[in-house]
């Protein structure tokens, strides 16, 4: 019997394709997302009439692997499990044909992607490759709540400074305008690019969306306006990269059971990652390539060749060419870089200057070409940021030090954040968060746009909101915790590891505590300007916990099921923040 479960067409089906999944996660990642903008073109409303049948067909197919997996395992005969499978895909049909009418089409893809992954999660889950499970399982349903949010959210819905799509003879300010000159003209605006906003922003994210528009526009023939909703795919792709490199990240480091799975789920699930797959401005591509320099730094540290410098030099060039920040990471990078400088001097000394030399070449070209470009011809300063005119979410009455260092209670009264508004007599109402820390908190799990507003139908979802916010505020501080002591205590990096991530989220941090003061608006102390902080501040946290995992205690055993309780709460309420967002529109 044991030869025949081994033994399993189906079985080693399954593991190959989940082997090459594996083996390929960007690749996969990407074949995904295109098909599936292929499929409703970033939209539920817009689904291709085949779909219904397209998922049929895939819900027979995983059905008949099941089915086929359980019958042989035990030895029921060939007949009975080609009647049994036929029941299975009988049974489901009404389904299908409900989704192709329904105008409730999210929360069917919702619940088809969660119970095919758990199906076979649970059909073929095999001890020996449980990391691999459990890690596919993680990120496939965080990819679904992605995915649900995404073709629940418009390219105008929730957005940052995006404009519109405009025509051939328009130009138009904005994330989506920028994109939509270079779709007509095919090259840059060539005039200074101050008097429309977001044109300062280098081109990469805004040229990959306008071939990705393209080729759904002019290859496949999809109406202009339904090829730019499919370009929100791309933002879920980028999204989805930066999950798997904390991983790859995480893996690095060599985190197992409890420590693995605490600091992906936080990860994968964070409303901050779910909010960013639905953003049509460069922030995912740029958050995308930072983590693969991130990536590339500790592999350079552990193995400095070559190919490891060059793979940092265009992940950091490339990503400047995307949003110059990016370039915060440099700091820490060059940490790196001496630390292992001053290590190797004596064997490889000529060969790392030969390395920083190759990494310069490519890295600052990439990265600098169009700030130096603005500064040549038109005198715009590298550094340019536009100004903002002054508007009503102006925080310039309340001076920078008692707006670090107000924490009243009135300010957690409301976990979502606060803008000054005016009803209909003209009378101001709520006033404008002013607390770096406190806005970060609240606009980490909503951002600026999920209110109260968003959930008029289902009220019970405020009291969700709440504990969502407070869990999060906790799991928040009990990394920071975690990320400082680990300073100091021996973990799975080592001295030149850790300062290099702590370096990196402090700068970050830092640097939105400089914004803030500088440009005192509200909209400049928004979380999506130090993302990366929290697989920074989650794998410290899985790090901590890597002893408790060992130990066999019961206080570690205390220590590990509660921190999967706190995590596994985190994750099922964020889902259902970010799906009923899309639900209750």
């Amino acid at each position: 019997m044991s030869n025949t479960k081994t033994n399993s067409a189906s079985c080693k089906a399954f593991r190959n394709i989940l082997a090459g999944t594996a083996s390929h996660p960007y690749i996969t990642a990407f074949i995904i997302c295109l098909s599936l903008a292929m499929f409703f073109l970033g939209s539920s409303e817009y689904m291709v009439p085949c779909v219904p049948v397209i998922f049929y067909a895939v819900f027979c197919g995983a059905s008949a692997l099941i089915v086929s997996h359980f019958c042989i395992k035990n030895r029921v005969n060939a007949v009975v499990t080609a009647l049994l499978t036929a029941a299975v895909c009988a049974g489901g049909a009404p389904f299908f044909i409900w989704f192709r009418d329904t105008p409730h089409r999210i929360l069917f893809i919702f619940a088809f992607g969660c119970i095919m992954l758990s199906a076979l999660y649970f059909a073929f889950y095999s001890k020996k490759l449980a990391r691999r499970f459990n890690t596919m399982l993680i990120i496939g349903l965080s990819f679904v709540v992605k995915l649900c949010y995404v073709l629940g959210t418009s390219v105008y819905d929730r957005q940052h400074d995006i404009g519109r799509f405009g025509g051939s003879d328009e130009i138009i300010s904005g994330h989506m305008g920028y994109i939509s000159y270079l779709f007509h003209n095919h090259r840059l605006y060539d005039g200074d690019y101050r008097g429309y906003l977001q044109y300062c922003h280098p081109p990469l994210h805004h040229s990959l969306c306008a071939l990705w528009i393209s080729f759904f526009n002019k290859v496949l023939g999809v109406n202009i306006d339904l090829a730019a909703e499919s370009a929100q795919m791309l933002s879920l792709f980028w999204s989805m990269t930066i999950i798997i490199t904390a991983y790859k990240i995480f893996r690095y480091f060599k985190l197992e059971g409890t420590a693995l799975y605490v600091s992906l789920i936080i990860t994968a699930f964070h409303p901050c990652f779910t909010f960013l797959s639905g953003l049509m401005n460069n922030d995912p591509l740029a958050w995308a390539l930072t983590m693969g320099a991130v990536w590339f730094t500790l592999r350079w540290y552990r193995e400095s060749t070559l190919k490891n410098i060059i793979g940092l030099a265009f992940c950091i060039g490339l990503g400047m060419m995307t949003k110059l920040s990016v370039g915060l990471i440099a700091p820490s990078v060059t940490i790196v870089f001496i630390a292992v400088l001053i290590k190797a001097r004596k064997k490889y000394f000529l060969k790392l200057l030969g390395q920083f030399a190759a990494f310069a070449v490519v890295c600052a070209p990439l990265g600098l070409w169009f700030p130096i470009r603005g500064l040549v011809r038109w005198e715009i300063p590298l550094t340019y940021v536009q100004e903002l005119p002054e508007m009503d979410q102006t925080i310039k009455g309340t001076t920078f030090i008692d707006r670090i260092t107000d924490f009243s209670p009135h300010q957690f009264s409301r976990v979502f954040e606060n803008w000054l508004w005016y009803d209909g007599n003209g009378d101001p109402q709520s006033y404008n968060e002013h607390n770096p820390l406190i806005a970060i908190l609240k606009n980490s799990i909503f951002g600026e746009f999920i209110t109260e507003g968003k959930f008029t139908h289902y009220p019970f979802m405020l009291t969700v909101c709440k504990w969502l916010f407070w869990l999060a505020a906790f799991i928040a501080a009990a990394a920071f915790i975690a990320m400082i002591v680990s300073l100091f205590r021996k973990c799975a990096a080592d001295s030149v590891q850790k300062i290099f991530l702590v370096s990196f989220h402090l700068i970050l941090v830092g640097n939105l505590y400089v914004l803030s003061k500088n440009y005192p608006m509200v909209c400049s102390m928004n979380f999506r300007y130090i993302m990366p902080t929290v697989f920074i501040g989650a794998f410290f946290l899985g790090a901590s916990l890597t002893r408790a995992d060992k130990q066999g205690s019961t206080p570690a055993k205390v220590l590990k099921l509660s921190s999967y309780a706190v995590v596994l709460a985190f994750a099922v309420m964020s889902s259902l923040v970010y799906l009923m967002v899309v639900i209750d529109r």
